[in-house]
Order: structure tokens, then C-alpha cells, then sequence
């Protein structure tokens, strides 16, 4: 039964459903993006929101340079690594790493292995363009997944700064510092 079912999936699958596959990672990558955007402009809203409440709060002078060198990590790391989820968009050294012989990387080409439109013309007719869309798939998959890990490492450490921020203005409303 299985075998049947797919034995005529393959001969259904086309240009049309690799497109498709194409698309859907592109989009999930897109979709990284403005999550990454949008967190990290709500991070930094929030952390204005934070040191509101905490300016209130007292700093002995002896734990002020520690405040400061601790504040920056806290509210800067997030920030950077929100950023980072954004790049990269295309990734060179899955390019050079995992093409195979037969791919000559025409659907999105380094214009540098083009001199002009007429070698770039005879490399797309030469293409075996199942095989270029099936490297294009594992190339943006490659980078929809480190997108993901970037985009959660972000989410934890925002959480952790806010911990820490949380428990800095504990320990100084309670007077412990």
C-alpha cells in the first residue's frame, strides 16, 4: 500500500510542488525576520518600561561601575543577538560546502561567476533546474534553521536579562545593595 501511494506521489511531484517547497521555507525565513524585529523593538520598549521603575531605586557609589558594566550586557546582548536572526539572508559557505557538480547555482547566482547576460543565458539552459530548486530548498532550509536557533537563543537571553533585571532592583529596593 505504501509503496503505491508512493510511487504516484512521485510522479505527481513537478516543478510546481518544489516551487512550492521553495516558497514555504523563503516565507518561513521572512516570518524569522519580523519575529525578530518585533521582539527586539518590544525588548527595548520593555526595558524602558524597567529602568523607569528601577531609577527610583537608589545605587550605593561603590556598586555603581557594576551596575553600569552589568546593565550594558543585559540590555545590549538581547538587542545584538535579536539583530543577528536577521542575517544571514543567503549563506556563501553552504554555496561552496554542499553544491553539487551538476548545479551551476543560476537561480540565485553570484553575479561574479557571470560575466554578462549571454553566460549567464547558456548556464540556464544547460541547468538541470530540478536539481537547482532542490539546492535552492536545501540552501534556505540551511538558513531557516539557523534562523530558529538565533531567534530562540535571542528569546532566552531576553528572558534571562530580565530575570537579572528583576532581581537587580529587587536586591536594591531591599537595600542588600
Amino acid at each position: 500500500m505504501s509503496e503505491e501511494y508512493s510511487e504516484s506521489f512521485h510522479e505527481k511531484l513537478d516543478a510546481d510542488a518544489l516551487l512550492a517547497i521553495l516558497a514555504e521555507a523563503q516565507n518561513t525565513i521572512r516570518n524569522y525576520d519580523t519575529k525578530a524585529e518585533i521582539c527586539g523593538v518590544g525588548f527595548i520598549l520593555a526595558l524602558g518600561i524597567v529602568k523607569q521603575a528601577g531609577d527610583s531605586i537608589p545605587v550605593p557609589i561603590e556598586f555603581a561601575g557594576f551596575y553600569v558594566l552589568a546593565g550594558w550586557l543585559i540590555i545590549v546582548i538581547p538587542i545584538i543577538m535579536f539583530a543577528l536572526v536577521l542575517y544571514p539572508s543567503r549563506v556563501d559557505k553552504i554555496d561552496r560546502e554542499k553544491r553539487p557538480n551538476n548545479v551551476l547555482g543560476v537561480m540565485y547566482f553570484d553575479p561574479r561567476n557571470f560575466s554578462d547576460v549571454k553566460s549567464f543565458g547558456e548556464a540556464a539552459k544547460k541547468s538541470d533546474w530540478a536539481m537547482e530548486i532542490v539546492y535552492e530548498i536545501t540552501k534556505v532550509s540551511m538558513i531557516r534553521d539557523q534562523k530558529r536557533k538565533r531567534f530562540l537563543r535571542a528569546l532566552f537571553w531576553a528572558a534571562g536579562s530580565f530575570c537579572v533585571l528583576f532581581l537587580s532592583q529587587m536586591t536594591r529596593a531591599n537595600g542588600l545593595f
